[in-house]
């Protein structure tokens, strides 16, 4: 019973979803198998866990069906018949939250019946409360377009075929706004996994679709026409084009300038979205060697912080990668004091799994640009995890710091742990590799003319690091370089 379907379902039940389980199995609507109801009581005993050696598939027979000889058949029927009520509950219980969807199923009831002025009421109520309620709304145009067609339906049905165009056209609209919209989403996702993963198809038809459409004069068409939203669709193409040009900072800051403008337009989960969207583009160019947009992301995420728009939700822990983005981006803008309030302030927010060591990296990145050298290993030393990005965050850091004490040696062999690393992790992308190898040639030849103590090697190190543009903490190795002596 413990791998049964039916007991790994249950055990991702809540406590209350167990208790509103029982009243769904009890209903005659869902359930006339008594017997499964008390297959179900026989299991709750032991939820969540279900490690009991009372729940074998004999033992709970053997109280189902007293004094008879166990049937495996019969068991495995049972247990059929409960994991599809789960499974039907499940269903029930997140229509049961989503009350627009509930109303379109209504309204598509309701399009085959005699119910003319129903079926007009009950479709108004529901568009005029999904505008009112955009924010509850999980896909308002795929909602509206839904409502369009059953109204089209239905004034087939009633033979009003002269109101039919009016309800083509917006569904039209609407079927085109959802599915831009999320075409445009899906093409930016797929650049940022790209760039990030170092993953590519050969095979993208919606790309193909996108560069094939000339989204200009739609985009023209829609504001000329006053399109609803069409505000939404514009600026999700210029998150595109962003992704796609990332070298032209005009794109970049006519998406920045509107993004702002047309705050006001947006629900709060949109706007937060295209927040996100604007990180991963700024993001992108500091990657790409734009350091001085390090500003730019700081002001971002101080933004989102001052607005609470840095989470999903008030109730969600703060992720790790989002904790160090924001802390890191402060530093790299010169914003020490900014850095170390919000690493304090902000720390009870992580998970507690993660948070002792991502504060110890934190705090050892605080102490390095602080110069305290021996304090930047001690924190590294405490670090504990298994994310490719952090590995590289100790390493690169502890690096650092063994330069800055003259542990010449140690940094020595440091150096050539690093390169496996790179070597041997295929999640990290070309560009990310390379950014890192280049500081590590670099900082080995720091080394060796320390080491040497010969000064004629600088200018030759400071012509590499220059036509080297994609390296990692560039800043730090030309200051490096011009201290030799």
């Amino acid at each position: 019973m413990h791998k049964s379907k039916s007991v790994l379902l249950l055990s991702s039940f809540s406590a209350d979803e167990i208790r509103s389980f029982g009243d769904f199995v009890r209903s005659p609507y869902f359930n006339k198998n008594t017997r499964v109801t008390d297959l179900f009581d026989e299991l709750k005993k032991d939820h969540p866990e279900f490690t009991s050696k009372s729940i074998t598939k004999e033992k709970i027979y053997s109280r189902l069906f007293k004094g008879k000889a166990y049937n495996d058949q019969v068991m495995k029927n049972l247990n059929s018949e409960l994991f599809k009520l789960e499974r039907e509950f499940l269903a029930h219980d997140m229509l049961d939250r989503d009350r627009y969807e509930k109303s379109v199923m209504l309204v598509t009831n309701l399009t085959t019946r005699d119910a003319g002025q129903l079926f007009e009421k009950e479709s108004d109520v529901i568009e005029k409360l999904a505008r009112e309620n955009r924010s509850e709304v999980k896909e308002l145009y795929l909602l509206l377009y839904r409502t369009e067609e059953e109204r089209f339906t239905n004034a087939i049905i009633n033979n009003r075929q002269a109101e039919a165009t009016d309800h083509i056209l917006k569904a039209g609209e609407y079927l085109i706004q959802y599915f831009l919209k999320h075409l445009l989403r899906l093409s930016i996702n797929n650049r940022i996994n790209e760039f990030s993963f170092n993953v590519s198809s050969e095979v993208n038809l919606p790309d193909t679709f996108l560069r094939n459409l000339d989204m200009t004069s739609l985009l023209d068409y829609m504001e000329k026409n006053n399109i609803e939203h069409s505000i939404h669709i514009k600026l999700l193409y210029y998150a595109m084009l962003c992704n796609v040009n990332a070298n032209d900072t005009s794109i970049y800051n006519t998406f920045r300038k509107l993004l702002f403008e047309s705050k006001e337009k947006f629900t709060r989960a949109e706007f937060q979205h295209l927040l996100h969207l604007l990180e991963s583009i700024i993001a992108q160019k500091i990657n790409s060697g734009k350091l001085e947009f390090y500003k730019d992301l700081h002001e971002t995420y101080d933004y989102e912080l001052k607005n609470d728009m840095y989470k999903p939700s008030g109730r969600a822990p703060l992720t790790v990668m989002k904790y160090r983005n924001i802390y890191l981006s402060a530093m790299k803008a010169g914003k020490f004091d900014w850095a170390e309030r919000f690493i304090y302030e902000y720390r009870d927010e992580l998970q507690k799994k993660d948070r002792q060591s991502i504060v110890e990296l934190s705090m050892a990145q605080l102490n390095f640009e602080k110069k305290n050298f021996e304090q930047t290993l001690m924190h590294l030393q405490k670090v504990r995890t298994s994310q490719i990005f952090y590995k590289i965050d100790v390493k690169m850091l502890s690096l650092m710091a063994l330069y800055e004490l003259s542990h010449f040696e140690t940094a020595i062999a440091a150096i050539e742990s690093f390169k496996k690393l790179l070597a041997n992790n295929k999640t990290l992308t070309e560009q990310y590799r390379e950014k890192n190898r280049n500081f590590l040639s670099i900082l080995g030849g720091l080394i060796r003319a320390r080491l040497d103590n010969v000064e004629s090697g600088k200018a030759e190190l400071l012509r590499k690091i220059e036509g080297t543009p994609q390296t990692a903490n560039k800043k730090w190795l030309i200051n490096k370089t011009e201290e030799l002596r």
